[in-house]
């Protein structure tokens, strides 16, 4: 089973280690975290290599600024004044 922890930070640490593998990742969500736990756990059963978070796929700054804007328009809070400025921004 994944281990989870909380950092001083308030995010969440997800630790797995699974057939001689260890990986971890960094979450702001404890949901988030439990998921890719499982996942990953249930990856490295298969023998399949693990899959990175969404923030461990951005490579660049105007790939970190999208995600940013993906997640601020899933919860409803993005403004086209603040858009215009995270786009120009990337």
């Amino acid at each position: 089973m994944a281990s989870i922890r909380e950092q001083k930070s308030g995010a969440w640490r997800v630790q797995v280690r699974r057939k001689g593998r260890t990986l971890s990742e960094t979450f702001v969500r404890y949901d988030d975290a439990k998921r890719w736990g499982t996942d990953a756990e249930r990856q490295i059963d298969r023998g399949e290599t693990p899959t990175l978070s969404r923030i461990a796929k951005a490579r660049t700054f105007g790939d970190l600024i999208d995600l940013h804007i993906e997640d601020m328009c899933a919860v409803g809070v993005v403004s086209p004044k603040i858009h215009g400025r995270l786009t120009r921004g990337r």
